[in-house]
């Protein structure tokens, strides 16, 4: 039998969470050691010739200074493999200190087993890729496509709704100063708050792709967080696909589909055709629909976010940055977002699906009426927005806006939640149930 080339190091793991770990990779050549603080370093000696490709650590929760035992184990291990901290109630208060001392990414006991598959198998694919050797890479598209086939397998682990997995990164080894040894940097498309982002180049194949690099390692978890959403919704044609996480210099950097085209944005200052804003609108309302299905929120819905590529006039909506997975988290108190396109409680910190709605209610009273909401002075979108500022009604700036189609708008636009359409797959319904020909361009006036 043939010895297992990775290894995933397990430290105080409960039967239960042993059990749960098997599982995800029995379709892999992966075997488990389980190690304690003072085994570690007679398998270090051992065993040098071991891949790790992750550590999980179950903190315990009557031992004090845990944070000391991280350090230990990434002196023997360095600072590369993911490390994943398995955090007990009573030790929530101390996570940071965690972080800081060398873990990667935290999981909060009792595990939700849908939130830990996902994040274990986005660090095993980091930890997989880390350090490969070149000659241990596929040399051509059929081993690539015979590797990826025992990642596919995992889907027999999951119910139906939650199969979103895309293939493993594959990582270039080439000894360069490019990201990851793999990515070279092409041209820089824009920074902010977050980070850096560049379009890369792979190396050997040309192909093109977007990296977001935070601007310190303080980041990770955000990157992660973002990376396991992605992988969630990778099935939907309409929302940009993740192509892997790289590490570099201790930074997690998400690496990202490369689409060419203008921002919805930009094509609104030129001007769009009614056929093209419904053509728009539905494939963006279908992506909102499928991530709300999925218990994803996106709290930041905004024209610069979406790309229409130029190739195939399919839109792509992005940045992921501030969404949340409401399946295992409770919504934040943050009022992170886009004041132009947030709604009342998001400006106050208590987002919830329907804050999306609202978002998606401001993007159709553009298409619609060719000015924003607000009672402004102007109707270039405004700076800042006062939660109590009245939406004006949209027939009153374009009469030949349809009655219900005003309707539709002012409802994604209620302050009362009760109000407002639950989600975007309401607003679907209701939408072509109202307009059984949206998307012919009769609905949306010229």
């Amino acid at each position: 039998m043939k010895t297992p080339s990775e290894t995933i190091l397990l430290f105080g793991l409960s039967p239960a969470e042993k059990d749960l770990i098997q599982g995800l990779i029995s379709s892999f050549e992966i075997e488990t050691v389980d190690l304690s603080l003072a085994t570690i370093g007679n398998f270090a000696q051992k065993f040098p010739e071991k891949k790790i490709c992750l550590i999980v650590y179950h903190i315990d929760e009557y031992q004090e200074e845990q944070n000391y035992i991280i350090r230990v184990i990434r002196a023997f291990v360095g600072n590369q493999i993911p490390f994943l901290v398995l955090v007990p109630p009573q030790k929530s208060d101390e996570i940071e200190k965690f972080l800081r001392a060398g873990a990667d990414d935290y999981m909060e006991l009792p595990l939700n087993e849908n939130r830990f598959s996902i994040g274990f198998l986005i660090l095993l694919e980091l930890g997989q890729a880390i350090g490969r050797p070149r000659d241990e890479q596929p040399q051509n598209q059929e081993e690539r496509v015979k590797n990826e086939y025992g990642w596919h397998r995992i889907f027999n682990y999951f119910q139906k709704e939650l199969s979103y997995f895309s293939p493993k990164a594959l990582i270039q080894r080439v000894g360069s100063d490019n990201i990851s040894d793999r990515w070279q940097q092409v041209k820089k498309l824009g920074q902010g708050g977050f980070g850096v982002v560049w379009l890369v180049k792979e190396i050997g194949t040309d192909r093109l792709a977007v990296a977001k690099i935070p601007h310190s390692s303080q980041m990770n978890i955000r990157i992660l967080r973002s990376a396991a959403i992605l992988k969630r919704l990778v099935h939907h044609p309409n929302i940009v696909n993740l192509i892997e996480i790289a590490k570099d210099s201790g930074k997690l950097i998400l690496i990202q589909e490369y689409v060419e085209g203008p921002t919805l944005q930009e094509l609104l200052e030129v001007g769009i055709s009614p056929l093209d804003k419904e053509t728009y609108f539905l494939q963006l309302l279908s992506a909102i629909s499928y991530a709300h299905r999925h218990k994803i929120l996106h709290r930041d819905i905004k024209p610069e976010n979406i790309i229409i590529s130029s190739k195939t006039g399919k839109l792509k909506l992005l940045d992921f940055g501030i969404a949340q997975d409401l399946s295992w988290q409770s919504p934040g108190r943050s009022s992170e977002g886009t004041l132009n396109f947030m709604p009342p409680e998001q400006f106050e910190g208590h987002s919830c699906i329907a804050s999306d709605v609202w978002a998606l209610g401001v993007i159709l009273y553009i298409f619609a009426a060719n000015a924003v909401p607000y009672i402004l002075q102007n109707d270039s979108y405004p700076m800042d927005i006062e939660i109590n500022v009245e939406a004006r009604a949209p027939r009153k700036i374009n009469p030949d806006i349809g009655v219900e189609l005003e309707k539709i708008i002012m409802q994604c636009l209620q302050k009362d939640l009760l109000q407002r359409y639950y989600d975007a797959t309401e607003l679907q319904e209701v939408l072509w149930e109202t307009f059984p020909r949206f998307g012919k361009g009769e609905t949306i006036p010229v």
